[in-house]
């Protein structure tokens, strides 16, 4: 019977780590602002982007929209040690950045409070990223 009991008590507390363990994903808060050196007309698409390691793509795990101009703050579910966030002037709405759409992007490392440093985005009319 001791055996019996020891087995499940073990059987329970593999399996508990394993739900807990194999959840990697941890919510992080995300903060900054955007501006641009000339007037915006459209709303600002923000996508914040789960970068799992510099080899791979990174995963779109949350977009947002900025209706102006200004601070931002969003909480992120990512498993990565950074977050990268794009905002684009979405003229033609198709979510991505198209030629001629103003668009800035940047990397923040995610610290041990699962914050990071606010993010300061300046929109302009360089290439769009390679965006898959």
């Amino acid at each position: 019977m001791l055996h019996k009991n020891l087995g499940m008590s073990l059987l329970a507390s593999v399996a508990a780590f394993a739900l807990v363990g194999c959840g990697s994903d941890r919510d992080v808060e995300v903060s900054g602002s955007v501006a641009a050196s000339e007037a915006v007309s459209a709303p600002i698409t923000l996508d914040f982007l789960d970068i799992v390691d510099d080899a791979e793509t990174p995963e779109s795990v949350l977009v947002a929209k900025l209706d102006a101009l200004g601070e931002f703050k969003q909480t992120v579910s990512v498993t990565g040690d950074k977050v990268r966030v794009r905002a684009i002037v979405d003229n033609d709405g198709d979510g991505a950045c198209s030629a001629g759409e103003l668009w800035a992007e940047a990397d923040a490392a995610i610290k041990d409070d699962d914050t990071v440093d606010p993010v300061a985005l300046t929109l302009g009319h360089t290439a769009c990223p390679a965006m898959k």
